[in-house]
């Protein structure tokens, strides 16, 4: 279960925007999901959507709060029709998910991997303009002790 992130931008929000619309907006996309988990970060909003009366349908969505941007979040692995709750606080607990959603750009701008029990693996270098924009402001903590679990 789980393995290499894929993001989908599914909405743009105002940064002005309160979150609670925010996150009503996402809801009314995601055909009459309801809100399991909300994990709330300065720079990124971790939400985790399930159908009511299928437990196994859960959706995991992340709004870059600087950006206005929802994002859906995908794995390669083979739970398409969605995860349960226990799988989400799997993901959370073995995988150290929230690490990457503290910092939402750097899931947007690279690409990663999680797996239980090694937490968020960067795959690849990290992209020229992003290396720059950490040097610039140093919004961007790229060093292993902040991406390992």
């Amino acid at each position: 279960m789980f393995g290499k992130v894929t993001l989908t931008p599914v909405d743009e929000v105002s940064r002005e925007e309160p979150l609670e619309l925010a996150v009503a907006k996402l809801l009314a996309i995601t055909d009459g999901a309801e809100i399991a988990r909300w994990v709330q970060f300065r720079a990124g909003l971790l939400v985790f959507v399930v159908v009511p009366g299928d437990p196994e349908s859960g959706g995991i969505y992340v709004l870059d709060r600087k950006a206005g941007t929802w994002y859906f979040v995908d794995f390669e692995d083979d739970k398409y029709g969605g995860y349960s709750e226990a799988d989400f606080d799997y993901l959370m607990r073995e995988c150290c998910f929230a690490r990457l959603v503290e910092q939402p750009r750097l899931l947007e701008s690279c690409r990663w991997q999680v797996t239980p029990g090694v937490g968020p693996e960067l795959l690849g270098a990290v992209p020229r303009q992003r290396q720059e924009q950490h040097r610039k402001n140093g919004r961007f903590n790229l060093t292993s002790s902040a991406i390992q679990a």
